[in-house]
């Protein structure tokens, strides 16, 4: 566990919380830094608290005007998985309800015509040299390209290293993708 200083009346809860998680296997790194924010919150708010109440949880859930409702969610559940396990040590606490907070519509993707790839990747090999990033006109070609025709997701992409691309064999190596997997990717002759 990286050496998250948690401050606050939760603060040695949340300590033992992320370790028991990162103990039964979870990786619990980002979960750990939004509970890092729940004690710097609740240590400037509510610094006389003594138990974790309704109101404090709804105002820690609250929608934030830049966040998506998939974020508020995350951030709820985060809490809620928190506050069960306060209550299983013996702690007075309020659990919000699952499901508390309705979740966004279902994103439906969009499948792109031969013509609008066509006219995208036209557009990305437009991409013009400019100074403060010199190579953005050759990597965004080849960058949208191998999302495209590889499946990758923007950041499996966006974080591949030098030594994650074999050009020889035609593979690359997604390394620490969604749910801390890796695979190996084949690379088409063209890209």
């Amino acid at each position: 566990m990286k050496n998250y200083l948690f401050k606050g009346l939760f603060a040695e809860h949340i300590r033992n919380y992320v370790r028991l998680k990162q103990a039964i296997g979870y990786k619990y790194e980002s979960e750990a830094k939004h509970l890092l924010r729940f004690a710097c919150f609740t240590t400037e708010k509510y610094p006389e608290a003594s138990i974790l109440t309704k109101e404090i949880v709804l105002d820690w859930c609250s929608k934030k005007n830049y966040e998506t409702q998939a974020n508020q969610c995350s951030r709820s559940s985060i809490l809620r998985q928190f506050a069960i396990y306060l209550g299983n040590i013996g702690m007075n606490t309020y659990i919000i309800p699952k499901g508390y907070y309705p979740t966004e519509q279902q994103y439906v993707p969009h499948i792109y015509t031969e013509d609008e790839l066509r006219r995208f990747f036209h557009q990305t090999d437009q991409c013009r040299y400019v100074s403060e990033c010199p190579s953005r006109h050759l990597i965004m070609p080849v960058f949208f390209r191998m999302i495209y025709t590889c499946g990758l997701r923007c950041s499996e992409a966006r974080l591949l290293k030098i030594s994650d691309v074999d050009i020889t064999a035609g593979i690359l190596s997604i390394q620490h993708s969604k749910n801390d997997n890796s695979r190996l990717v084949a690379m088409s002759d063209e890209l």
